[in-house]
This record gives C-alpha cells, sequence and structure tokens, in this order.
C-alpha cells in the first residue's frame, strides 16, 4: 500500500474505527499504523496470513462504505480548511457545508 492510502486509512480509523470489530480494528492498525507485517499479525493471532490479509481488506471495505455514506472524513477537512479562511470567509463556508448536510 501507498502512503497516501495509509494516511487515507488512518483518517477512517480515526473517524469510524470504533464502528468495527475490536480484532478487526486492532489487525487494521497494527497493520497500518504499528507496521507489522501479515506473518507478525498472523502469529500474533495464530490464524493465517490470507486470514489477516482478509480480515484487513474487510475492514479497509467497512471504512470506506461508512466514508461513502456518511461522509464524515470529508467534512471534517473541510471544516479545518474552512478554519484557515479570515472570520467572515469561514463563517460562509461553514454554513455552506451545514446547509449541505
Amino acid at each position: 500500500m501507498s502512503l497516501e492510502e495509509n494516511v487515507k486509512v488512518g483518517l477512517l480509523i480515526d473517524v469510524y474505527g470504533e464502528l468495527l470489530s475490536q480484532k478487526q480494528k486492532q489487525m487494521l492498525c497494527d497493520f497500518i499504523l504499528n507496521d507489522m507485517s501479515l506473518g507478525e499479525i498472523a502469529e500474533n493471532y495464530g490464524i493465517s496470513r490470507s486470514a489477516v490479509l482478509d480480515a484487513i481488506n474487510k475492514a479497509k471495505q467497512k471504512l470506506n462504505y461508512y466514508e461513502q455514506k456518511l461522509n464524515l472524513c470529508s467534512l471534517k477537512q473541510q471544516l479545518k480548511d474552512a478554519c484557515n479562511l479570515d472570520d467572515a470567509s469561514c463563517k460562509a463556508k461553514i454554513k455552506q457545508l451545514l446547509e449541505e448536510m
């Protein structure tokens, strides 16, 4: 996985991670955030590498599904961007984002 994809998944974990099972979240965090190999994770859980890869892929699919439906990561980034504007522009941008919800 590319660095850009890892960053995106990390942001999705921050917002939607609690919606994953504890095992899915831990495996995904170990792989993405802790830079563990599939073999290391498999050894920790006593399962095969292919089972770990399957769990990680399913967790990423769930996170992407949640973002597609709820759009919270995108909204969070837009709000952060709006905070960098001057006061009047910031208020206008936030008002626009709230109206779009």
